[in-house]
């Protein structure tokens, strides 16, 4: 069941505020606003953490969301935090320092705990806050300080501060990530065989680089005993774990020539493979 958000009180909120802070302390993240607690036209989803498979990730646009499938590629990232709130302290402190209105409710007046869209920890342990918008938004002044509040919370706690606008998103990459993440994972009863038909795969590829990849696919797939579908499911899975390199600027279709994606052995990932 989502928060109730008609008349909204002080108490109400901090209950939710000491819940989100306590996730963070027990290792069983919640974010500040889950999918069912926004109510909106847009579309919202929930998809399985990238390294956690107990954890659910919420996420409130399909910019979140393809912003969310760059992150979980990200190798530099260990953890990520979607919708982190600040402490309303911190924040009401810092719009009185930038001189702006602090967001409130338009029906009690109690001020909104506002949220960063993803606190990224970084394999260095430095942290990095990203705010996701969609482009025409980023002319209103109002959003603007509305971020402006979120980069003073940053500063202050020395993480660095990213503004990613929709249109940095519109890309092939992302469109291929967001397919791509439904193959990150791999059985570890099947490491095996995928590096068997790994080395099929290349084998067959280097015969003939101008065949289209569901022909190689096919090859690669008899040779090493296994279905078709699970072929692809490693194909995808060497992409997104960087055994496979190939253009990430052109649209993944399996129509397509090895040749004209673009498709190689990733020499320096592949050696970790064989050891």
């Amino acid at each position: 069941m989502g928060k109730s958000l008609k008349m909204v009180t002080e108490k109400r909120q901090a209950t939710w505020y000491r819940k989100h802070r306590k996730s963070i302390d027990d290792g069983c993240y919640e974010p500040f606003w889950r999918a069912e607690d926004v109510r909106s036209s847009g579309i919202k989803v929930k998809v399985r953490h990238f390294k956690d498979p107990n954890r659910v990730v919420h996420l409130l646009s399909m910019n979140e969301m393809f912003m969310y499938q760059l992150i979980a590629w990200d190798t530099s990232i260990s953890e990520v935090y979607e919708q982190f709130a600040i402490p309303l302290e911190e924040s009401i402190a810092i719009a009185d320092q930038l001189g702006v209105k602090h967001p409130v409710y338009l029906d009690s007046r109690t001020p909104i705990v506002q949220t960063v869209d993803f606190i990224c920890l970084q394999n260095d342990q430095t942290k990095k806050c990203i705010a996701v918008k969609q482009k025409s938004w980023l002319e209103d002044q109002r959003t603007q300080e509305k971020l402006a509040i979120q980069e003073g919370y940053c500063l202050i706690n020395d993480y660095d501060f990213q503004i990613v606008s929709s249109d940095e998103l519109k890309t092939n990459r992302c469109q291929n990530l967001e397919f791509l993440f439904n193959h990150a994972n791999l059985d570890q009863l099947l490491i095996g065989v995928f590096r068997v038909w790994i080395s099929n795969f290349f084998g067959t590829m280097a015969d003939d680089r101008e065949d289209r990849v569901a022909h190689i696919l096919e090859r690669s797939a008899k040779l090493t005993g296994i279905p078709y579908r699970r072929a692809a499911h490693f194909f995808f899975h060497a992409i997104w774990v960087s055994l496979l390199e190939f253009n990430w600027h052109r649209p993944l279709l399996l129509e397509a020539s090895a040749s004209d994606l673009e498709l190689k052995p990733n020499d320096k990932y592949c050696t970790r493979l064989r050891g």
